[in-house]
Order: C-alpha cells, then sequence, then structure tokens
C-alpha cells in the first residue's frame, strides 16, 4: 500500500484494512506473492543439491507468517513423516526377503 503504519491508523478503518489484505492475499493475480512464487519455482529448478526441497524452501518471504516455534513443528512434524515413511520401506523389505 506503501503508506506508513501512522497514515494507515489515521485514516483507515480496521474493516478497510482487511478488505485490503483480503484483495491482496485472494484475488490480485500479479505480483506480490504469485510474483514470489514464480521466481522461487525458478530458483527450486535451478537448485542443484541432491536432496529434495519443496517450493516453500525457495520462498523469500514466508507468507504464512508463522512464529518458530510453529515453523519448527512442521519441520519436525515433515521428518518424523520421512522417518516413519523410511521405517515402513525397510519393514517391507525386510518382510520380503523374509518370505522366500
Amino acid at each position: 500500500m506503501s503508506k506508513t503504519v501512522a497514515w494507515i491508523d489515521d485514516n483507515m478503518t480496521s474493516k478497510e484494512l482487511t478488505e485490503w489484505q483480503a484483495f491482496y492475499e485472494y484475488v490480485e493475480p500479479f505480483g506480490g506473492k504469485f510474483l514470489d512464487m514464480q521466481f522461487a519455482s525458478l530458483r527450486m529448478q535451478n537448485y542443484g543439491g541432491e536432496e529434495k526441497l519443496g517450493l516453500e524452501d525457495f520462498m523469500l518471504y514466508d507468507y504464512r507468517l508463522l512464529t518458530p516455534q510453529q515453523k519448527e513443528q512442521i519441520k519436525t512434524n515433515k521428518a518424523k513423516a520421512k522417518a516413519q515413511k523410511q521405517a515402513a520401506e525397510l519393514r517391507a523389505f525386510f518382510a520380503s526377503k523374509v518370505s522366500k
């Protein structure tokens, strides 16, 4: 919006500010989050690492606005899910060897 917080506080109601935020988040088709996602996609394509990363790992701005604790919880949940998947694959592998 390119306005100061003081200007917004003096000249805009909370309802109007909320409407602008909703417009920016859900309606605006160009720039903003959409453009950041396009550049993140390019960064992801150019990434040469071995590790598989998602688009959110290449975003410059976190649009979810999570607290550091919430982000750490998400990271932990992803790691647990990956470990559980690997354990299930190992169990299936060893079960196939035992049954032969």
